[in-house]
Protein backbone atom coordinates (compact mmCIF):
# COMPACT_ATOMS: atom_id res chain seq x y z
CA UNK A 1 0.00 0.00 0.00
CA UNK A 2 1.09 3.13 -0.91
CA UNK A 3 2.43 5.61 1.87
CA UNK A 4 3.19 8.83 3.18
CA UNK A 5 3.34 10.81 6.30
CA UNK A 6 4.11 14.09 4.69
CA UNK A 7 3.88 15.22 0.85
CA UNK A 8 6.69 16.24 -0.98
CA UNK A 9 6.84 18.46 -3.56
CA UNK A 10 9.82 18.35 -5.04
CA UNK A 11 12.14 21.30 -6.93
CA UNK A 12 12.41 18.46 -10.24
CA UNK A 13 9.87 18.37 -12.86
CA UNK A 14 9.56 15.25 -14.42
CA UNK A 15 8.55 15.80 -18.32
CA UNK A 16 7.53 12.15 -19.15
CA UNK A 17 3.88 11.49 -19.64
CA UNK A 18 2.89 7.87 -19.21
CA UNK A 19 -0.55 6.54 -21.30
CA UNK A 20 -3.15 5.63 -18.76
CA UNK A 21 -4.95 1.99 -18.01
CA UNK A 22 -8.64 2.80 -17.58
CA UNK A 23 -10.98 -0.48 -15.98
CA UNK A 24 -14.43 -0.42 -15.18
CA UNK A 25 -16.47 -2.58 -13.11
CA UNK A 26 -19.73 -4.27 -13.76
CA UNK A 27 -22.55 -1.96 -12.84
CA UNK A 28 -24.78 -2.62 -9.51
CA UNK A 29 -28.07 -0.86 -8.93
CA UNK A 30 -28.37 1.19 -6.09
CA UNK A 31 -31.05 2.54 -4.02
CA UNK A 32 -31.39 5.80 -2.68
CA UNK A 33 -30.69 4.97 0.88
CA UNK A 34 -27.89 2.95 -0.51
CA UNK A 35 -24.32 4.12 0.18
CA UNK A 36 -20.89 2.76 -0.67
CA UNK A 37 -17.12 3.57 0.52
CA UNK A 38 -14.30 2.66 -0.30
CA UNK A 39 -11.89 0.89 1.81
CA UNK A 40 -8.60 0.72 -0.36
CA UNK A 41 -6.32 -1.60 -1.68
CA UNK A 42 -5.36 -4.97 0.49
CA UNK A 43 -4.14 -8.24 -0.62
CA UNK A 44 -4.25 -6.93 -4.50
CA UNK A 45 -8.16 -6.98 -3.51
CA UNK A 46 -9.64 -3.07 -4.07
CA UNK A 47 -11.98 -3.93 -1.45
CA UNK A 48 -15.74 -1.73 -1.25
CA UNK A 49 -18.16 -1.09 1.82
CA UNK A 50 -21.59 -1.02 1.06
CA UNK A 51 -24.02 0.15 3.46
CA UNK A 52 -27.75 -0.66 2.72
CA UNK A 53 -30.51 0.02 4.20
CA UNK A 54 -31.16 -3.78 5.82
CA UNK A 55 -27.34 -5.04 5.54
CA UNK A 56 -23.30 -4.19 5.33
CA UNK A 57 -21.37 -5.84 2.18
CA UNK A 58 -17.68 -6.25 1.26
CA UNK A 59 -17.31 -6.50 -1.95
CA UNK A 60 -13.80 -7.18 -3.93
CA UNK A 61 -12.33 -6.45 -7.42
CA UNK A 62 -9.22 -7.80 -8.80
CA UNK A 63 -7.05 -5.47 -10.86
CA UNK A 64 -9.13 -5.93 -13.89
CA UNK A 65 -12.12 -4.61 -11.73
CA UNK A 66 -13.90 -7.75 -12.16
CA UNK A 67 -15.63 -8.89 -8.88
CA UNK A 68 -13.93 -11.55 -6.97
CA UNK A 69 -16.35 -12.11 -3.96
CA UNK A 70 -18.75 -10.85 -2.21
CA UNK A 71 -19.42 -10.95 1.93
CA UNK A 72 -22.27 -9.61 4.34
CA UNK A 73 -20.30 -7.88 7.29
CA UNK A 74 -22.29 -8.63 10.93
CA UNK A 75 -21.84 -5.81 13.67
CA UNK A 76 -23.20 -5.91 17.10
CA UNK A 77 -26.31 -3.94 16.16
CA UNK A 78 -28.29 -3.95 12.71
CA UNK A 79 -28.52 -0.58 13.13
CA UNK A 80 -25.18 0.74 13.82
CA UNK A 81 -24.07 3.99 12.26
CA UNK A 82 -20.69 3.56 10.58
CA UNK A 83 -18.13 6.66 11.69
CA UNK A 84 -15.08 5.63 9.79
CA UNK A 85 -13.57 3.16 7.82
CA UNK A 86 -9.66 2.92 7.52
CA UNK A 87 -7.20 0.76 5.61
CA UNK A 88 -3.82 -0.88 6.64
CA UNK A 89 -1.14 -2.58 5.00
CA UNK A 90 -3.39 -6.01 5.56
CA UNK A 91 -6.03 -5.21 7.28
CA UNK A 92 -9.35 -2.85 7.50
CA UNK A 93 -10.67 -1.12 10.70
CA UNK A 94 -14.55 0.02 11.14
CA UNK A 95 -15.71 2.50 13.77
CA UNK A 96 -19.28 2.11 14.19
CA UNK A 97 -22.15 3.83 16.89
CA UNK A 98 -25.30 2.06 18.05
CA UNK A 99 -27.68 2.01 20.82
CA UNK A 100 -28.73 -0.32 23.24
CA UNK A 101 -31.12 -0.59 26.36
CA UNK A 102 -30.75 3.52 26.83
CA UNK A 103 -26.49 3.39 26.05
CA UNK A 104 -24.63 4.23 22.88
CA UNK A 105 -21.25 2.30 22.58
CA UNK A 106 -18.70 3.43 20.47
CA UNK A 107 -17.03 0.10 18.98
CA UNK A 108 -14.19 -0.79 16.25
CA UNK A 109 -13.48 -4.02 14.40
CA UNK A 110 -10.61 -5.06 12.64
CA UNK A 111 -11.23 -7.10 9.87
CA UNK A 112 -8.18 -8.81 7.49
CA UNK A 113 -8.94 -8.47 3.75
CA UNK A 114 -10.71 -11.08 3.58
CA UNK A 115 -13.62 -10.25 6.23
CA UNK A 116 -12.23 -12.20 8.99
CA UNK A 117 -12.78 -10.65 12.41
CA UNK A 118 -8.89 -10.24 14.01
CA UNK A 119 -9.73 -7.79 16.66
CA UNK A 120 -12.14 -5.64 18.73
CA UNK A 121 -12.75 -2.89 20.98
CA UNK A 122 -15.36 -1.28 22.92
CA UNK A 123 -13.83 2.38 22.63
CA UNK A 124 -16.80 4.20 24.94
CA UNK A 125 -19.99 3.58 26.71
CA UNK A 126 -22.11 6.60 27.40
CA UNK A 127 -25.64 6.80 28.50
CA UNK A 128 -28.08 8.16 25.64
CA UNK A 129 -28.06 11.86 25.20
CA UNK A 130 -29.89 14.57 23.60
CA UNK A 131 -28.63 17.56 21.95
CA UNK A 132 -25.58 16.44 20.87
CA UNK A 133 -24.00 16.86 17.33
CA UNK A 134 -23.26 14.04 14.87
CA UNK A 135 -20.06 12.78 15.45
CA UNK A 136 -17.25 13.70 13.58
CA UNK A 137 -14.22 12.18 13.09
CA UNK A 138 -10.53 13.04 11.89
CA UNK A 139 -7.40 10.20 11.05
CA UNK A 140 -3.55 11.24 11.58
CA UNK A 141 -1.52 11.22 8.49
CA UNK A 142 0.16 8.07 9.07
CA UNK A 143 -3.28 6.36 9.85
CA UNK A 144 -2.39 5.51 13.68
CA UNK A 145 -4.97 7.54 15.58
CA UNK A 146 -8.41 8.33 15.38
CA UNK A 147 -10.13 11.10 17.07
CA UNK A 148 -13.78 11.08 17.44
CA UNK A 149 -15.64 14.09 18.78
CA UNK A 150 -18.90 15.58 19.27
CA UNK A 151 -20.20 18.92 21.17
CA UNK A 152 -23.12 19.12 23.52
CA UNK A 153 -24.87 22.39 23.85
CA UNK A 154 -22.55 24.26 21.44
CA UNK A 155 -20.17 24.99 24.74
CA UNK A 156 -18.77 21.57 25.49
CA UNK A 157 -16.47 18.69 23.44
CA UNK A 158 -16.68 15.09 24.17
CA UNK A 159 -13.73 14.08 22.28
CA UNK A 160 -11.87 10.60 22.61
CA UNK A 161 -8.16 9.25 20.65
CA UNK A 162 -8.36 5.74 19.57
CA UNK A 163 -4.88 4.04 18.62
CA UNK A 164 -5.66 1.97 15.59
CA UNK A 165 -2.62 0.11 15.91
CA UNK A 166 -2.95 -1.46 19.74
CA UNK A 167 -6.66 -0.99 19.28
CA UNK A 168 -6.73 0.37 22.97
CA UNK A 169 -8.45 4.18 23.33
CA UNK A 170 -5.64 6.54 24.78
CA UNK A 171 -8.02 9.27 25.93
CA UNK A 172 -11.56 10.25 26.71
CA UNK A 173 -11.99 14.05 27.59
CA UNK A 174 -14.78 16.19 28.26
CA UNK A 175 -13.78 20.28 27.50
CA UNK A 176 -15.99 22.68 28.68
CA UNK A 177 -15.69 25.78 26.97
CA UNK A 178 -16.28 29.71 28.43
CA UNK A 179 -17.34 32.28 26.30
CA UNK A 180 -17.54 29.75 23.26
CA UNK A 181 -20.01 29.14 21.01
CA UNK A 182 -19.06 26.13 18.91
CA UNK A 183 -21.25 26.18 16.21
CA UNK A 184 -19.76 30.02 15.01
CA UNK A 185 -16.02 29.38 16.65
CA UNK A 186 -14.83 26.10 15.84
CA UNK A 187 -12.62 26.85 12.80
CA UNK A 188 -10.66 24.06 12.82
CA UNK A 189 -9.94 20.39 14.30
CA UNK A 190 -6.13 18.86 13.85
CA UNK A 191 -4.38 15.87 14.91
CA UNK A 192 -1.09 15.06 14.84
CA UNK A 193 0.51 11.47 14.12
CA UNK A 194 1.25 11.11 17.99
CA UNK A 195 -2.32 11.33 18.56
CA UNK A 196 -2.26 14.93 19.81
CA UNK A 197 -5.60 17.01 19.20
CA UNK A 198 -6.08 20.98 18.29
CA UNK A 199 -9.32 22.55 18.48
CA UNK A 200 -9.09 26.18 17.03
CA UNK A 201 -11.60 28.72 17.61
CA UNK A 202 -11.97 32.13 16.43
CA UNK A 203 -13.10 34.90 17.96
CA UNK A 204 -14.52 38.33 17.39
CA UNK A 205 -14.34 37.52 13.35
CA UNK A 206 -16.07 40.40 11.50
CA UNK A 207 -15.67 43.94 10.71
CA UNK A 208 -17.45 45.70 13.66
CA UNK A 209 -14.09 43.81 15.72
CA UNK A 210 -11.73 43.42 13.47
CA UNK A 211 -9.23 44.62 15.91
CA UNK A 212 -10.41 41.77 18.72
CA UNK A 213 -10.15 39.68 16.36
CA UNK A 214 -7.82 36.85 17.17
CA UNK A 215 -7.46 32.40 17.40
CA UNK A 216 -7.70 30.61 20.26
CA UNK A 217 -5.69 27.29 19.71
CA UNK A 218 -6.36 24.67 22.48
CA UNK A 219 -4.10 21.73 22.57
CA UNK A 220 -4.79 18.42 25.44
CA UNK A 221 -1.55 16.66 26.41
CA UNK A 222 -3.05 13.65 28.04
CA UNK A 223 -0.14 13.08 30.10
CA UNK A 224 -0.77 16.03 32.46
CA UNK A 225 -4.29 16.09 32.10
CA UNK A 226 -4.92 19.49 30.81
CA UNK A 227 -5.72 21.41 28.04
CA UNK A 228 -3.56 24.45 27.25
CA UNK A 229 -4.53 27.70 25.25
CA UNK A 230 -3.22 29.71 23.52
CA UNK A 231 -3.94 33.13 21.51
CA UNK A 232 -3.12 34.44 18.11
CA UNK A 233 -3.84 38.31 16.84
CA UNK A 234 -5.26 38.53 13.36
CA UNK A 235 -4.16 41.96 13.43
CA UNK A 236 -7.19 43.96 13.01
CA UNK A 237 -8.10 41.59 9.82
CA UNK A 238 -10.97 39.69 9.12
CA UNK A 239 -10.76 36.17 7.23
CA UNK A 240 -13.14 34.60 5.27
CA UNK A 241 -11.74 31.42 5.40
CA UNK A 242 -8.97 29.11 6.93
CA UNK A 243 -7.58 25.33 6.77
CA UNK A 244 -4.92 24.03 9.64
CA UNK A 245 -2.98 20.94 9.65
CA UNK A 246 -0.26 19.69 11.66
CA UNK A 247 3.46 19.20 10.11
CA UNK A 248 4.22 16.34 11.23
CA UNK A 249 8.17 16.27 9.51
CA UNK A 250 9.19 19.96 11.13
CA UNK A 251 6.49 19.17 14.65
CA UNK A 252 4.61 22.50 13.62
CA UNK A 253 1.21 23.42 14.19
CA UNK A 254 0.58 25.91 10.49
CA UNK A 255 -2.67 27.25 8.96
CA UNK A 256 -3.42 29.52 6.23
CA UNK A 257 -6.44 31.32 4.66
CA UNK A 258 -8.09 34.10 2.87
CA UNK A 259 -8.31 38.07 4.36
CA UNK A 260 -10.30 41.10 3.54
CA UNK A 261 -10.53 44.31 4.49
CA UNK A 262 -13.09 46.36 3.22
CA UNK A 263 -15.44 44.16 1.60
CA UNK A 264 -15.87 41.11 3.82
CA UNK A 265 -16.65 38.44 0.76
CA UNK A 266 -13.61 40.09 -1.41
CA UNK A 267 -10.40 38.19 -0.78
CA UNK A 268 -7.75 40.90 0.00
CA UNK A 269 -4.70 38.22 0.18
CA UNK A 270 -3.78 35.49 2.00
CA UNK A 271 -2.50 34.58 5.54
CA UNK A 272 -0.32 32.19 6.92
CA UNK A 273 0.06 31.45 10.72
CA UNK A 274 3.11 28.54 11.84
CA UNK A 275 3.01 27.90 15.50
CA UNK A 276 5.94 25.83 17.66
CA UNK A 277 3.65 23.47 19.84
CA UNK A 278 6.18 22.90 22.40
CA UNK A 279 7.09 26.92 22.38
CA UNK A 280 3.79 28.85 21.35
CA UNK A 281 5.43 32.15 21.65
CA UNK A 282 7.56 31.14 18.58
CA UNK A 283 5.43 31.57 15.76
CA UNK A 284 5.17 32.91 12.31
CA UNK A 285 1.67 35.18 11.21
CA UNK A 286 2.56 37.01 7.95
CA UNK A 287 -0.19 38.63 5.74
CA UNK A 288 0.50 38.83 1.66
CA UNK A 289 -2.04 41.13 -0.61
CA UNK A 290 -2.63 40.06 -3.99
CA UNK A 291 -1.09 42.08 -6.84
CA UNK A 292 -3.70 43.46 -9.16
CA UNK A 293 -2.55 41.40 -12.11
CA UNK A 294 -3.53 38.20 -10.09
CA UNK A 295 -6.64 39.46 -9.61
CA UNK A 296 -7.77 40.54 -13.02
CA UNK A 297 -6.13 37.39 -14.07
CA UNK A 298 -8.70 35.56 -11.96
CA UNK A 299 -11.91 37.42 -12.26
CA UNK A 300 -11.89 38.56 -15.52
CA UNK A 301 -12.14 42.19 -15.16
CA UNK A 302 -10.88 45.49 -15.72
CA UNK A 303 -8.64 46.28 -12.67
CA UNK A 304 -10.31 49.32 -11.38
CA UNK A 305 -13.53 47.07 -11.41
CA UNK A 306 -12.52 44.65 -8.87
CA UNK A 307 -9.88 45.07 -5.59
CA UNK A 308 -10.03 41.20 -4.64
CA UNK A 309 -11.11 37.98 -5.84
CA UNK A 310 -14.57 37.00 -4.35
CA UNK A 311 -16.43 33.26 -4.02
CA UNK A 312 -13.42 31.08 -2.90
CA UNK A 313 -12.47 28.31 -0.31
CA UNK A 314 -9.49 27.09 1.27
CA UNK A 315 -9.53 23.13 0.13
CA UNK A 316 -6.63 21.46 1.47
CA UNK A 317 -3.03 22.39 2.64
CA UNK A 318 0.02 20.18 0.64
CA UNK A 319 2.50 20.69 3.79
CA UNK A 320 6.13 21.12 1.90
CA UNK A 321 9.41 19.65 3.04
CA UNK A 322 11.27 22.61 4.13
CA UNK A 323 8.29 23.70 6.30
CA UNK A 324 6.08 25.29 4.03
CA UNK A 325 3.17 24.49 2.10
CA UNK A 326 0.77 24.57 -0.67
CA UNK A 327 -2.80 26.65 -0.33
CA UNK A 328 -5.15 25.07 -2.61
CA UNK A 329 -7.85 27.45 -3.27
CA UNK A 330 -10.91 26.80 -5.36
CA UNK A 331 -13.64 29.45 -6.72
CA UNK A 332 -17.43 28.17 -6.03
CA UNK A 333 -20.92 29.16 -5.88
CA UNK A 334 -24.53 28.72 -5.62
CA UNK A 335 -27.52 29.94 -7.19
CA UNK A 336 -30.89 29.07 -6.37
CA UNK A 337 -33.54 30.02 -9.01
CA UNK A 338 -37.24 29.32 -8.96
CA UNK A 339 -38.30 28.23 -12.05
CA UNK A 340 -42.19 28.83 -13.32
CA UNK A 341 -43.81 26.17 -15.67
CA UNK A 342 -47.54 26.09 -16.81
CA UNK A 343 -48.49 22.69 -17.04
CA UNK A 344 -52.32 22.33 -19.10
CA UNK A 345 -55.27 20.69 -16.87
CA UNK A 346 -59.01 19.86 -18.21
CA UNK A 347 -60.15 22.83 -16.60
CA UNK A 348 -57.39 25.46 -16.42
CA UNK A 349 -53.40 26.47 -16.58
CA UNK A 350 -51.38 25.41 -13.28
CA UNK A 351 -48.41 27.20 -12.68
CA UNK A 352 -45.95 25.24 -10.85
CA UNK A 353 -43.05 26.97 -9.32
CA UNK A 354 -40.45 24.90 -8.50
CA UNK A 355 -36.73 25.63 -7.26
CA UNK A 356 -33.94 25.26 -8.75
CA UNK A 357 -29.91 24.87 -7.77
CA UNK A 358 -26.97 25.81 -9.87
CA UNK A 359 -23.99 24.71 -9.05
CA UNK A 360 -20.63 26.89 -10.38
CA UNK A 361 -17.33 25.75 -9.90
CA UNK A 362 -14.22 27.12 -11.29
CA UNK A 363 -10.93 27.69 -11.09
CA UNK A 364 -8.23 26.21 -8.73
CA UNK A 365 -6.17 29.20 -6.94
CA UNK A 366 -2.04 27.35 -5.92
CA UNK A 367 -0.04 29.70 -3.37
CA UNK A 368 3.11 28.28 -2.29
CA UNK A 369 4.54 29.70 0.49
CA UNK A 370 7.79 29.90 2.03
CA UNK A 371 8.35 28.69 5.62
CA UNK A 372 8.32 32.28 7.03
CA UNK A 373 4.98 32.64 5.34
CA UNK A 374 6.72 34.83 2.28
CA UNK A 375 5.60 33.85 -1.36
CA UNK A 376 7.01 31.61 -3.57
CA UNK A 377 4.84 30.85 -6.11
CA UNK A 378 0.98 31.63 -7.54
CA UNK A 379 -0.83 30.57 -10.27
CA UNK A 380 -4.35 29.72 -11.86
CA UNK A 381 -5.51 26.84 -13.28
CA UNK A 382 -8.22 27.33 -15.45
CA UNK A 383 -11.42 24.94 -15.32
CA UNK A 384 -15.42 25.49 -15.62
CA UNK A 385 -17.53 23.29 -14.25
CA UNK A 386 -21.24 23.67 -13.89
CA UNK A 387 -24.13 21.70 -13.20
CA UNK A 388 -28.28 21.24 -11.41
CA UNK A 389 -30.07 19.76 -9.04
CA UNK A 390 -27.20 17.57 -8.16
CA UNK A 391 -25.47 19.26 -4.80
CA UNK A 392 -22.15 19.43 -6.84
CA UNK A 393 -20.78 15.29 -6.70
CA UNK A 394 -19.06 15.79 -10.13
CA UNK A 395 -17.66 18.88 -9.70
CA UNK A 396 -14.52 20.22 -8.07
CA UNK A 397 -11.08 17.98 -8.42
CA UNK A 398 -9.34 15.13 -7.07
CA UNK A 399 -5.53 16.10 -5.90
CA UNK A 400 -3.14 12.66 -6.70
CA UNK A 401 0.16 12.73 -5.16
CA UNK A 402 3.18 11.56 -6.95
CA UNK A 403 6.74 11.56 -5.90
CA UNK A 404 7.68 14.51 -8.32
CA UNK A 405 4.34 16.47 -8.62
CA UNK A 406 0.68 16.82 -7.80
CA UNK A 407 -2.08 15.65 -10.12
CA UNK A 408 -5.23 17.60 -10.35
CA UNK A 409 -8.01 15.44 -11.71
CA UNK A 410 -11.67 17.20 -12.72
CA UNK A 411 -14.29 16.12 -15.09
CA UNK A 412 -14.28 18.92 -17.84
CA UNK A 413 -17.99 19.10 -18.28
CA UNK A 414 -20.62 17.60 -16.23
CA UNK A 415 -22.14 14.93 -18.38
CA UNK A 416 -21.46 11.42 -19.45
CA UNK A 417 -19.80 12.97 -22.72
CA UNK A 418 -16.87 14.53 -20.99
CA UNK A 419 -13.57 14.24 -20.90
CA UNK A 420 -11.28 13.52 -18.21
CA UNK A 421 -8.33 16.50 -17.80
CA UNK A 422 -5.68 16.75 -15.50
CA UNK A 423 -3.42 19.67 -14.64
CA UNK A 424 -0.02 18.50 -13.88
CA UNK A 425 1.83 20.78 -11.12
CA UNK A 426 5.42 20.89 -10.01
CA UNK A 427 7.28 22.34 -6.83
CA UNK A 428 8.32 25.55 -8.89
CA UNK A 429 5.07 25.77 -10.50
CA UNK A 430 5.34 24.56 -13.96
CA UNK A 431 2.43 23.08 -15.07
CA UNK A 432 0.86 20.95 -18.17
CA UNK A 433 -2.53 20.56 -18.85
CA UNK A 434 -3.75 16.69 -20.81
CA UNK A 435 -7.03 14.97 -21.29
CA UNK A 436 -6.28 11.57 -20.15
CA UNK A 437 -9.86 9.47 -20.35
CA UNK A 438 -13.33 10.12 -21.88
CA UNK A 439 -16.33 8.74 -20.94
CA UNK A 440 -18.54 8.17 -23.41
CA UNK A 441 -17.98 4.65 -24.19
CA UNK A 442 -18.88 3.34 -20.74
CA UNK A 443 -21.90 5.84 -19.57
CA UNK A 444 -19.92 7.19 -16.54
CA UNK A 445 -20.54 10.02 -13.61
CA UNK A 446 -17.26 10.00 -11.88
CA UNK A 447 -17.31 11.36 -8.65
CA UNK A 448 -13.79 12.29 -8.76
CA UNK A 449 -14.70 14.17 -5.30
CA UNK A 450 -14.44 10.56 -4.14
CA UNK A 451 -11.87 9.16 -5.62
CA UNK A 452 -9.08 7.43 -3.30
CA UNK A 453 -5.08 6.74 -4.37
CA UNK A 454 -4.57 3.05 -3.91
CA UNK A 455 -0.99 3.72 -5.35
CA UNK A 456 1.50 6.19 -6.56
CA UNK A 457 0.19 5.77 -9.41
CA UNK A 458 -3.11 4.29 -9.29
CA UNK A 459 -6.07 5.54 -8.43
CA UNK A 460 -10.20 4.18 -7.81
CA UNK A 461 -13.24 6.44 -8.72
CA UNK A 462 -16.82 6.21 -8.41
CA UNK A 463 -19.22 6.33 -10.73
CA UNK A 464 -22.89 6.84 -10.44
CA UNK A 465 -25.42 7.61 -13.13
CA UNK A 466 -29.21 6.63 -13.04
CA UNK A 467 -29.07 4.53 -10.42
CA UNK A 468 -26.30 2.65 -11.22
CA UNK A 469 -23.26 2.61 -9.29
CA UNK A 470 -19.28 1.44 -10.73
CA UNK A 471 -16.11 1.43 -9.76
CA UNK A 472 -13.04 2.70 -12.21
CA UNK A 473 -9.46 2.25 -11.72
CA UNK A 474 -7.14 4.79 -13.28
CA UNK A 475 -3.79 3.54 -13.68
CA UNK A 476 -0.53 5.75 -14.81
Amino acid sequence: MYRYSTIIILLVFGTTTFAQNVKVSEGHSVRNDDSYSIIGKINKNILLFANRADSYEVIAYDDNMAEQWRKIVEFDSKRAKILHIADGPDDFTIVYRYNKRGKIYTQAVKMSGDTEILQTDTMDVQANRSFFSPSETILSKNKRYLLVYETELNNRIHARIFDMQSMETVWTKVFALNDIELDRDLADVVISDTGQAYFIFSKNNRRAKKEENHFIVMHYDDDNGTADYYIYSMKGRVWLDVKFAYDNMNNRLVGAGLYSEKRYNEAKGYFYLNIEPLNTDDYTLNFQPFDSKFIVKVVGKAADKVSGINEVNVQELVLRQDGGLLMIVERNRRHNRRASTYMPTTYATRQLNELHVDYHYEDILLFSVHPDGELHWKDNLQKRQFSQDDDGRFSSYFLMHTRSNLRFLYNDEIRTDTNINEYIVNGKGRQERNSIYNSKKENLMLLLKEAVQVASNELIVPSERRSTFKLVKITY
